[in-house]
């Protein structure tokens, strides 16, 4: 057997293969409008596109499911900041695990990278724009820190009762939680700012949160990226204490976005999963160009992460999974 098709144990779940899709919008690549035009709801056709590439993955993680109508970011997103979210946010979870596959949902503040068509002014750990060309965000206070991490312990709890698994923070990419780990963006003098251990804190402390409403019901996991970083703002020792706020968290699981798997990182030649690994003894799922079902097996076989997750290319091809067995294991 191949090492992609191997069952894994995650926390009191196993997954019966390392393959998983991660939170992919379903814009990229083209899609047909019917599958991208909802306004936020979960349609038949939606509930498909994922039905499809859950009868062969082992996990499936649904798209960023905004838990604050202050922080969405796309108008066609998923949403589960009100219970009248539940019923479709049900439908999606059943056909998900009916498939045999293990149902996970990705829950987002988008904070600085909100849609200000959608909510109007943006927010982050301080003024500081995310690029040249975007609007300048509203410094949040210590109270507004405190009502949105209770907005992700009401979202879990909400896709919880809707049926999900598990629940993957979204601590990536630039949005909410991921903006007051840069040291350019977050320029706050308080306990959320300053050095890395500061830095992360919301981060740490919202997963904690999370763990300590729905932990016992599903898996609590949170994916996290480095490489979006300026220059000089992470190194080793910065991801050290990244990781290690994450697992003291009680988290089940990371889920790291490498920005390029086997590309070498802080001068040697190991790819930022293998850091990642050495430095926890979590599982971790790891993601960033892996396209192929060499990709994957390599990435396992190199020690580079515990679960491949299968972005573009699964997207592209929603049988990947089957066609990666037929590749991998030929009869």
């Amino acid at each position: 057997m191949s090492l992609l098709f191997e069952p894994i144990t995650i926390g009191t779940a196993t997954l019966r293969n390392r393959i998983a899709l991660p939170p992919m919008v379903r814009f990229a690549p083209p899609m047909s409008p019917e599958i991208t035009n909802t306004g936020g709801e979960i349609t038949d056709r939606v509930i498909e596109h994922y039905r499809q590439r859950a009868a062969g993955m082992g996990m499936i993680t649904v798209e960023a499911t905004c838990i604050d109508p202050g922080g969405r970011t796309w108008a066609n997103g998923l949403n589960a900041h009100a219970d009248e979210h539940l019923p479709g946010l049900a439908r999606l979870a059943a056909a998900i695990r009916a498939e045999g596959c293990l149902a996970c949902v990705q829950i987002v503040h988008g904070g600085p990278h909100a849609s200000t068509e959608l909510v109007g002014q943006t927010v982050g750990p301080s003024a500081v724009r995310p690029s040249p060309s975007a609007p300048l965000p509203r410094e949040l206070t210590l109270a507004e820190i405190g009502a949105i991490r209770q907005r992700f312990v009401e979202g879990a709890d909400r896709v919880v009762r809707a049926g999900f698994q598990a629940v993957d923070l979204h601590g990536a990419h630039g949005y909410l939680l991921d903006s007051f780990l840069s040291a350019a963006r977050n320029q706050r003098t308080d306990i959320y700012g300053g050095d890395i251990a500061g830095r992360v804190r919301l981060m740490a402390e919202t997963c904690a949160q999370v763990v300590a409403a729905v932990g016992s019901r599903a898996l609590v996991g949170c994916r996290f990226s480095l490489f979006n970083k300026q220059p000089g703002e992470i190194g080793l020792e910065e991801t050290r204490v990244v990781v290690n706020a994450l697992a003291a968290a009680g988290l089940d699981f990371l889920d790291l976005s490498s920005g390029g798997v086997f590309k070498p990182w802080f001068g040697e030649s190991r790819g930022i999963g293998q850091w990642v690994k050495s430095l926890t003894d979590l599982p971790v799922i790891v993601a960033g160009d892996l396209v192929t079902p060499q990709d994957a097996e390599r990435a396992l076989a190199e020690g580079h992460g515990d679960v491949t997750a299968i972005g573009r290319a699964a997207l592209s091809d929603p049988q990947w999974a089957e066609h990666a067995r037929a590749t991998l294991e030929p009869r």
